[in-house]
C-alpha cells in the first residue's frame, strides 16, 4: 500500500510540475506579446521626418504612455515615474541593439529602435514596461491550486487503494489463517478451487499441494510407526517367552539348543521385518531402480519358508512362471516386501498357502492367498 500511494504521489508532483511550467511559460509568452503590443502602438505616435523623433500627442493616449519612455539624441523626451532601478534598466536598454527584453523585479521591459525612414538610420529608441505582478499572482494561484489537488487527490487515492488492497487482500488472510488451521487439526481439508486461472485461485492450489504433501508425510509416519510396532510385537514377545522358558531349571541341554536355534529364528524374524519397513520407507522418497522377474524372488522366499510352513503343518505352494513379466523394482526390493506376507500366512493358515505370480492390464500382482479367518475389513485399508 505505501509503494502504491508513493507512486501516485510521485505522478502526481510530476503532473503538477508539468502543468506549473507550462502556465509559465504561456504567461511569460503572454506579457511579451502585451509588450510588443505597447511598443508597436508607442512607435506609431512618433513622427521620424527629417531624421528626428517628435512625439504626437493624441486625445486619450494615456493608457499608451503608461510606463513607456522615448530616448532620442541621447536625453529623454518621455519618461514616466518609475522605480530607480527600472528607469536605469531603460536607459541601458538605449544602447542595446534591436529589440530587447530585460526583467527587473516585478516589471519586464523592451527596447525597439526607431529608425528614420529615408535612411534607415536609428535615431532613438522606445522602452515600454509591463507589470508581472498579475502573471505571477496567476502563477502563485495555479501552484496552490495545484498542491491542494494533489493532497486532495492523494488522500482519496489512499483511501481508495488502502480499501481495494484490503479487499483483495482479505480472502488471502482467511485462506491462510484457514491452511494454518487444517494444517494443525484437520489435514484432510482442501479449497478445492479448481485450475489456477488467477493469482488467488494459484495460492488456493499450492496451499492445497502443501497440505496435501504435510498430510502424506504425517501418515506416512502413522502408518511406519504401526507397521514397526504391529511386525515386532510378535517375535519380542515369542523371545521373552523363550527367555522365560529357558530360566527355568530342569530345563535340558537339548531343550536349551532348541530354544536358542528358535531364538534366532525370531532374531531374524525381526531384523528382517525391520529391513523391510526401512527399505519401504526409503522407496516412499526414492524412486525405485532396477527391475526384475518377480518370479524369481518370490520363489526365492517361498524356498527360504518351507520349512516354517513344515513346522506349522501348512502346505505353502507357487503359481505362475519366469518370464511371463516385468517388475520395475530391485528383485531384493520385491523379496522383501512379499517376505512378511508370506510369513503371515503361513502363521494364520489352518492347512494352505498359494503364492500367485502373475500380471493384469500391465501390473505385475503377486496375490498370497490362505486359508485362514482373513483380515477383517475395517483392518483392510490400515494393514494394506
Amino acid at each position: 500500500m505505501t509503494a502504491s500511494i508513493a507512486v501516485l504521489g510521485a505522478g502526481l508532483v510530476l503532473l503538477s510540475l508539468g502543468v506549473n511550467v507550462l502556465l509559465t511559460k504561456q504567461l511569460s509568452g503572454d506579457a511579451s506579446s502585451v509588450l510588443r503590443n505597447r511598443a508597436g502602438a508607442q512607435l506609431a505616435t512618433l513622427d521620424t521626418r527629417g531624421g528626428r523623433v517628435r512625439l504626437n500627442e493624441a486625445p486619450n493616449d494615456g493608457a499608451v504612455d503608461q510606463q513607456a519612455w522615448v530616448f532620442a539624441a541621447g536625453r529623454a523626451l518621455e519618461q514616466p515615474r518609475a522605480d530607480p532601478a527600472v528607469a536605469r534598466a531603460a536607459v541601458d536598454l538605449t544602447r542595446a541593439r534591436g529589440a530587447v527584453e530585460r526583467t527587473v523585479g516585478a516589471m519586464r521591459l523592451l527596447s525597439e529602435p526607431v529608425y528614420d525612414p529615408a535612411s534607415r538610420r536609428r535615431i532613438g529608441t522606445v522602452v515600454v514596461g509591463l507589470s508581472l505582478v498579475p502573471y505571477r499572482h496567476t502563477e502563485n494561484i495555479a501552484l496552490v491550486s495545484t498542491l491542494a489537488l494533489d493532497a486532495f487527490v492523494l488522500l482519496i487515492g489512499g483511501l481508495v487503494v488502502g480499501r481495494a488492497m484490503s479487499g483483495a487482500l482479505r480472502p488471502v488472510a482467511e485462506m491462510t489463517e484457514r491452511a494454518s488451521e487444517w494444517s494443525e487439526h484437520d489435514l484432510h481439508r482442501r479449497f478445492d478451487m479448481g485450475p489456477a486461472h488467477d493469482e488467488l485461485t494459484g495460492l488456493a492450489a499450492t496451499l492445497d499441494g502443501m497440505l496435501g504433501r504435510i498430510d502424506a508425510v504425517i501418515r506416512h509416519e502413522q502408518r511406519f510407526s504401526a507397521e514397526v510396532a504391529h511386525e515386532l510385537r510378535t517375535p519380542l514377545s515369542s523371545l521373552r517367552a523363550e527367555a522365560e522358558l529357558a530360566l527355568r531349571s530342569g530345563q535340558g541341554e537339548a531343550d536349551l539348543r532348541e530354544g536358542m536355534r528358535r531364538v534366532l529364528a525370531y532374531t531374524e524374524r525381526m531384523a528382517t521385518a525391520i529391513e523391510t519397513l526401512l527399505l519401504m520407507a526409503r522407496s516412499d522418497s526414492t524412486s525405485a531402480v532396477g527391475s526384475c522377474d518377480p518370479f524369481v524372488p518370490v520363489q526365492e522366499v517361498v524356498g527360504s519358508l518351507e520349512a516354517a510352513a513344515s513346522a506349522h503343518d501348512v502346505e505353502l505352494q507357487i503359481a505362475g512362471a519366469p518370464g511371463l513379466t516385468m517388475a520395475g523394482a530391485d528383485g531384493a526390493l520385491v523379496a522383501q516386501v512379499v517376505h512378511p506376507l508370506i510369513d503371515n500366512g503361513i502363521r494364520h493358515a489352518a492347512r494352505r498357502v498359494e503364492v500367485r505370480v502373475g500380471g493384469l492390464a500391465g501390473e505385475v500382482r503377486i496375490a498370497v492367498r490362505d486359508d485362514g479367518p482373513g483380515v477383517p475389513a475395517a483392518e483392510t485399508d490400515r494393514i494394506f
